[in-house]
This record gives structure tokens, C-alpha cells and sequence, in this order.
């Protein structure tokens, strides 16, 4: 197995712009629609996303930032401030405080990619809408679920039909069962 030490910077924007369509996109009736993730509801991921992508751009960037009420322009804020925070200088190759310890930029970069790869799945089917993330955005997220420092970041796998597109089965391989 070939341990990941960097990230494509140039698949995150792609990325986070594909899962804010689907935000911007949920239907008022589909909020409180149940999604893949176990007892949470569309509403509960879309937060959790927008919480751990926050804590993201803080842990990197340093600067903790008032979240906008706005769900869908809380997304575009803090999406905006991961990417500006994984572009400065010197920042995927340094430690930054993370849960139980600290973490190189480039790991937190590639959790943020598959944060929004995965919910971004997550978000559109229990909105019942469309999802097309990018194919090398879903290769990136794979090879870090393979070869990155935490494999075991994820719950057990949801079931997928037979011959379901790739990016159902990496999301549906990688989601988290708990909500995570």
C-alpha cells in the first residue's frame, strides 16, 4: 500500500461547488427527509458539513470566523475560506491541531475533499436529486480511503445495487453510518 502525502488542491473547488448545487437545490419538503446517514435527516448532514468544514479552515487558517444563519451561505463561506486556507503558503505541509493530536494540511485537505465528496452523496439522495461529482475527485478520495493516514475514518459501508455508477459505491463505501 502506497502512503498519500499530498492532495490536489484543483479538485476541491470543483468538489465543493458540485455539493453546493445539490444544497441549493433541496427542495423545502426534503429538509427533513432522512438521508443515508443513520438518524440524521438532509438538514442534520448539511450542518454537520458545514460544521467540519468550518473546523477545517479554522484548524489551518487560524481564524475562527461567525457562521452565517443561512445554511447555503454558510456553505459558500466556509468553502471559500478552506480553500483560501489550504492555499497559503507552507500550510498542507504543516501540523495543525486536530482531534486527538495534530494533523499535515494535506491530510486535512483530502478529509475536507471526502467530507464534501461523501455528503455531498449523502445530501442528494435523501434529496432525491441528481449528483455528479467529478471522476477524479472520486479517484483522489478513494486513494486517500486506501493509501491515506486513516483508513478506518469511516463506518461500515451501505449497501449499493450491482452495477451502480462508481461514485455510488466509493460514497456509499466511505459514508458513515453514524453521521459522521
Amino acid at each position: 500500500m502506497t502512503q498519500l502525502t499530498g492532495v490536489d488542491l484543483d479538485l476541491l473547488a470543483p468538489c465543493y461547488r458540485a455539493t453546493g448545487e445539490v444544497l441549493a437545490a433541496i427542495p423545502a419538503d426534503r429538509w427533513d427527509a432522512p438521508s443515508p446517514c443513520t438518524e440524521w435527516t438532509v438538514r442534520e448532514v448539511a450542518d454537520h458539513l458545514v460544521d467540519a468544514l468550518d473546523y477545517f479552515a479554522t484548524s489551518v487558517s487560524g481564524v475562527a470566523v461567525e457562521r452565517p444563519a443561512d445554511l447555503l451561505d454558510a456553505y459558500r463561506d466556509v468553502t471559500r475560506r478552506c480553500l483560501a486556507a489550504f492555499a497559503r503558503p507552507g500550510a498542507l505541509a504543516a501540523e495543525h491541531p486536530f482531534p486527538d493530536g495534530t494533523q499535515p494540511g494535506w491530510v486535512i485537505a483530502n478529509i475536507s475533499l471526502s467530507e464534501s465528496l461523501v455528503h455531498g452523496w449523502d445530501l442528494a439522495t435523501g434529496a432525491g436529486l441528481p449528483y455528479e461529482p467529478s471522476p477524479d475527485a472520486v479517484a483522489a478520495v478513494d486513494a486517500f480511503q486506501v493509501g491515506g493516514p486513516a483508513p478506518d475514518m469511516f463506518a461500515d459501508p451501505v449497501p449499493v445495487p450491482a452495477g451502480a455508477p462508481v461514485e455510488n459505491a466509493l460514497t456509499a463505501a466511505t459514508a458513515s453510518g453514524d453521521g459522521s
